[in-house]
């Protein structure tokens, strides 16, 4: 049975010593790769901008923002670096005047497939706390945008320019926004402006067919039917009263009658004028009636109903020039002598004759005078009831029908009134919208803006050459050591005293050193300063190539 033996970092060592030739074989060339690598790559400069995102809205906009959109500012990001390296558009773009000179005279695909190449567009993000979960997230507070190229200076004028184009894009993006929406709430706006026409209209024609019936007019309704319900109760009133002055004329006239004298129609014409004298101003019809009976009597005349339809047309006539001296053409003792004048001529147009064939005494003929005076005013204080309770009549039809008118009065005022508050929202939106459109021509509304600009770069930001030639030392060494490990495990040769005991399992008596002669190490010496020589060289020609085609 084979003894087991322990290997320790001697055997290690020993198997590096041995492996030494592999080991440098592999590790130089590979390290001086990366040498040369490091030192023949040529220096790349960066010039960025950073921009953060600022808090212009377009406003009335349709979509909701804020939080949503910051939550995808890295899909805007991205929609923004597409729009803005677009083939089209950088070929527009280039052909103006303020594009960079380092990127004209050259091939047109070229140049915006090196400028696709070479532009960089980065997301900052930063940790916060979802308000909502309560758990830490991260969002994107800002970007950078920048160049890489040769020369410093490219590298500057490019980022800028870059820099405008990203601006521009930004405001060419928000602009189709606003006139979106611009153009949304004007068609809205349009249409609402039709239907309010058209409500408008219905509510004209409403008003029109229902005049009297509509709900604002209720109280202006009641208030009619009451004042119009006193005046018929006045009405009322004086009809009652005047049927009673009527009722007492009818028994003063057949008293009248029955008498026959005319001193005692004489002293109760005095006694009838001295009662009125006491009521009427001396100018009121009647007493001036009563006046001209009693200077008729006194001189022995006739009455009045002992006169022809023509001489007691004149005495009303004077009696009316008499009257309107005294009061208004409104006066209802004016209207009625003209009403006693319009029928005298009637009965005179008509051919009619005086119907006094019996002579009559003064009294009578001032009682019939008074009774057909307080019949007239009786007619006319009926029709004025019957014109009053037809005007209470249709009142209180107005009165009915305002519930139902009502309801659709107001939903007909309803629905304006909803059409013009939306209207004046849509218009308010409109010009929200045009205003920011102009902001944003401006440069005054922007989504994004500035907070470093490009500058000229002082280092190259590539290549990070310790990084690489490090890098390509460890790898080196790594594929070594790998390659003499793998090695060692294959080789079954037997060395030292430890393989003989491992194998024989008995211990060696002496161990004889492997002596090396002077030749031998001028040899092992040569080769590896070979084999260095042509590391350097190799490195120094890689160098070299990287640097022309560069």
């Amino acid at each position: 049975m084979e003894s087991q033996t322990t290997t320790d970092v001697s055997d290690y060592i020993a198997a590096l010593k041995r492996r030494r030739r592999m080991l440098a074989y592999i590790v130089m060339p590979i390290a001086a790769i990366a040498i040369g690598l490091s030192l023949g790559l040529p220096d790349r400069f960066s010039s960025s901008a950073l921009f953060t995102f600022s808090q212009a809205e377009v406003s009335g906009e349709l979509p909701t923002r804020g939080r949503q959109e910051k939550e995808y500012a890295d899909q805007y990001v991205a929609s923004l670096r597409d729009t803005v390296l677009a083939p089209d558009r950088l070929a527009a773009a280039l052909k103006k005047p303020d594009a960079p000179k380092e990127l004209q005279g050259g091939d047109l695909e070229d140049t915006i497939d090196k400028i696709a190449d070479n532009t960089n567009v980065r997301t900052v993000r930063v940790p916060v706390l979802d308000p909502d979960s309560g758990r830490e997230r991260e969002i994107v507070s800002a970007f950078t945008v920048g160049y890489t190229s040769h020369d410093p200076v490219t590298a500057h004028h490019v980022a800028k320019w870059l820099t405008n184009a990203v601006l521009q894009a930004s405001r060419d993006m928000l602009a189709e926004r606003a006139g979106s929406s611009a153009q949304f709430y004007t068609a809205e706006s349009d249409r609402y402006s039709r239907q309010i026409s058209l409500l408008e209209s219905k509510l004209a024609d409403f008003k029109a067919k229902n005049f009297g019936q509509l709900p604002e007019l209720r109280d202006v309704n009641l208030n009619v039917m009451d004042r119009n319900e006193r005046d018929m109760q006045a009405v009322a009133e004086q009809i009652a009263n005047l049927r009673q002055n009527r009722m007492f004329y009818s028994v003063q006239l057949e008293q009248a009658k029955a008498s026959g004298t005319d001193a005692n129609v004489l002293s109760q014409l005095e006694g009838e004028y001295a009662r009125k004298q006491a009521i009427y101003d001396p100018d009121h019809p009647d007493l001036i009636n009563l006046r001209r009976q009693i200077d008729s009597l006194r001189r022995g005349g006739p009455a009045i109903s002992d006169m022809s339809l023509q001489q007691q047309l004149e005495a009303q006539k004077a009696i009316l020039s008499e009257t309107r001296q005294r009061y208004s053409a409104d006066h209802p003792d004016v209207k009625r002598v003209q009403r006693q004048i319009d029928e005298l001529q009637a009965r005179i147009a008509r051919g009619e004759k005086s119907d006094s064939t019996v002579p009559s005494s003064p009294t009578v003929m001032q009682i019939k005078a008074q009774i057909n005076g307080v019949d007239t005013q009786i007619a006319g204080l009926e029709a004025r009831s019957r014109e009053l309770r037809t005007k209470m009549d249709q009142l209180v039809k107005r009165v009915e029908a305002t519930p139902q008118v009502e309801r659709e009065y107001q939903q007909l005022t309803r629905d304006l009134d909803l059409a013009r508050t939306k209207y004046d929202e849509l218009l308010k939106s409109r010009m929200d919208s045009e205003l920011t459109s102009a902001a944003i021509a401006g440069g005054r509304s922007d989504e994004i803006r500035i907070v470093t600009p490009p500058a000229v770069p002082s280092e190259p930001a590539k290549p990070t050459r310790p990084l690489i030639a490090a890098a390509g030392i460890v790898l080196a060494l790594v594929l070594g050591l790998a390659a003499v490990v793998l090695t060692e495990a294959m080789d079954q040769t037997v060395r030292g005293s430890r393989d003989v005991k491992r194998v024989l399992s008995v211990a060696p008596l002496a161990v004889i050193p492997q002596i090396q002669d002077a030749a031998s190490l001028r040899r092992m010496r040569f080769r590896m300063v070979m084999l260095a020589s042509c590391a350097v060289a190799g490195s120094f020609i890689l160098v070299l190539a990287m640097r022309s085609l560069s």
